[in-house]
């Protein structure tokens, strides 16, 4: 904790070219931390939709060594110093982004970011060795095809090969049923195709009963400064798949180096029977090669869907970091007031 002389609380737009510099190099140069949810791209875009987002910049010996890009959900989270990870809900990683070999405990990050307390998912397995902690591990699914696409479809029918031929024979049946397949790895017509996945999703979110994350008109802004981002380590990205005329299934994702993070899929609930969702991952996996992408990241959760392609796994942390004091304090009593609500609401309506 000494060795950290100064510790600057930023918007993204405000860090110096040898910060972002800086920002890109932690970035890059540590597998783990090549994510484009740390990116300082996605920082960006999420301060050009979304208020209060902040970084804090730490320098030791006048040079930054993390940065931490946080933000509040209100005007008095941020009076009382609370914060939540970037972006939200729609992030699927939370932590810093550091110079090798430099970490730092939860409390003192804390201080010097000038928070009392963050509530937090999405912490990677790998933010641990940094010296951040969480609770609760929540598996989260990788698909690695180093030696191409064939290689790794010939991998899986040699692990599951009724999967494999099912997979194929769904195929089949929608090129004999609609027409020839086609698809757009990048969508040539990418404006018009991020309409149509955002109205399939929100329909998904209504048939399903589930939240709907994308109902605001600032996180339609954010993810459209993301489609528009063509900066290695954070790149929009939209695929299509048509069979004939027919929509069939559609991904925005975001692209960081070698990994493509597969954030956003919809799929046509006409033809549910052909399996869309199976087809599309298929087709983006088939494609990937050409584009220099060796790995898909499903983000966190555990469904057979993710675990039929799956080749490894690591873990997810959430939890609760906090300071001692009053305004600590005062926020975990009202957590635990609105998690016991929660609770006994769900049990009501289950009877």
């Amino acid at each position: 904790m000494g060795r950290f002389l100064k510790a600057d609380i930023l918007l993204p737009s405000e860090l110096t070219a040898s910060d972002i510099a800086a920002w890109d190099h932690f970035n890059a140069a540590t597998p783990s931390q090549t994510v484009a949810f740390l990116s300082y791209p996605y920082a960006l875009a999420a301060e050009k939709a979304f208020r209060n987002v902040r970084v804090c910049r730490i320098e030791a010996d006048g040079e930054p060594v993390i940065f931490f890009p946080f933000q509040y959900s209100g005007f008095l989270h941020r009076i009382f110093g609370i914060g939540q990870r970037i972006a939200g809900e729609l992030s699927d990683y939370y932590g810093i982004v550091a110079k090798p070999e430099v970490g730092i405990d939860p409390r003192s990050l804390l201080k010097l970011a000038g928070l009392n307390a963050i509530l937090f998912t999405h912490l990677d397995e790998s933010q641990l060795a940094l010296g951040l902690s969480g609770e609760a591990p929540e598996p989260g699914h990788l698909v690695d095809f180093p030696d191409g696409a064939q290689a790794f479809w010939q991998a899986r029918r040699q692990l599951d090969k009724k999967f494999v031929s099912d997979t194929e024979r769904r195929e089949r049946r929608l090129v004999q049923d609609l027409g020839s397949i086609t698809f757009q790895f990048q969508s040539d017509s990418a404006e018009d195709a991020f309409d149509s996945l955002i109205s399939a999703k929100r329909g998904q979110y209504a048939r399903t009963k589930v939240a709907d994350p994308l109902k605001e008109a600032s996180t339609h802004y954010f993810l459209r400064e993301l489609l528009k981002s063509r900066h290695p380590l954070c790149s929009g990205l939209i695929s299509t798949l048509h069979a004939g005329t027919t929509w069939v299934a559609s991904h925005f994702g975001l692209r960081c180096g070698k990994t493509l993070h597969y954030w956003f899929p919809a799929y046509n609930p006409d033809l549910h029977s052909y399996g869309p969702g199976r087809l599309l991952f298929k087709k983006v996996i088939e494609q990937c090669e050409a584009q220099g992408i060796s790995r898909i990241d499903r983000g966190a959760g555990d469904t057979p869907a993710k675990r039929d392609f799956s080749t490894g796994m690591h873990l997810y942390y959430r939890g609760l970091w906090h300071r001692n004091g009053f305004n600590s304090s005062a926020y975990r009593l009202g957590l635990s007031g609105m998690w016991k609500y929660k609770a006994l609401l769900g049990a009501w309506t289950s009877n």
